[in-house]
């Protein structure tokens, strides 16, 4: 990978932006559509939430939780999205920093990796359903360019990888002109539309 910053510090920086999201979207926006075919802001949120303990497991070297499923996401939320989601990223923060967390292999949603893949397809993960929900409630998404091209070098061979295994889980890449910004690009790769938000206020 190029000279960018520590993936720790990413991970906070990821979590932290997903929470100020989460902490502004009105109870009357979460049953909003979302670039997330067939899912509404609290099926997000709630994935959200799932993936985020379930990566926690990952970095503690745990066998997965089958109880958090990623495709029908459950309620996890309650009445407090920003509460449940600020314990569940505690957690993970913690997971990944422990000693040895980064060291070998650990599991992820496609198999066995290196551990710093892993936590790498966190902070992915992270940053694209905060995108997801920022659109939905129309909120700033926080993502600097910092984080998006720290994810989108993630998401360029993450992506691929997934799709090889999985090709029902993103859409073909999306590109833009040439004056798309750094996000637009990481959202495309994902296979979204990048300008969803503007496509919706036009039906």
């Amino acid at each position: 990978m190029p000279n960018y910053p520590d993936p720790l510090r990413v991970l906070d920086l990821s979590q932290t932006r997903a929470a100020a999201v989460i902490a502004s979207v009105s109870r009357e926006q979460m049953f909003l559509p979302t670039p997330c075919d067939l899912w509404d802001v609290k099926d997000v949120i709630n994935k959200l939430v799932a993936s985020t303990r379930l990566f926690t497991g990952f970095g503690l070297r745990q066998p997965p939780d089958p109880s958090l499923d990623l495709i029908n996401p459950k309620d996890l939320i309650g009445d407090d999205p920003v509460g449940v989601y600020l314990g569940a990223a505690k957690e993970c923060r913690d997971a990944w920093r422990s000693p040895g967390a980064l060291d070998g292999l650990a599991t992820s949603t496609i198999g066995e990796a290196k551990a710093k893949a892993v936590l790498n397809a966190r902070i992915f993960d992270t940053t694209i359903l905060t995108w997801d929900i920022s659109q939905a409630c129309d909120i700033d998404h926080h993502i600097d360019e910092e984080q998006a091209g720290y994810v989108l070098y993630v998401a360029e061979r993450l992506v691929p990888a997934v799709r090889t295994q999985s090709p029902e889980r993103y859409k073909k890449e999306v590109t833009g002109g040439a004056g798309t910004t750094t996000v637009d690009k990481l959202i495309g790769v994902t296979g979204r539309n990048p300008n969803w938000k503007i496509n919706q206020k036009r039906d």
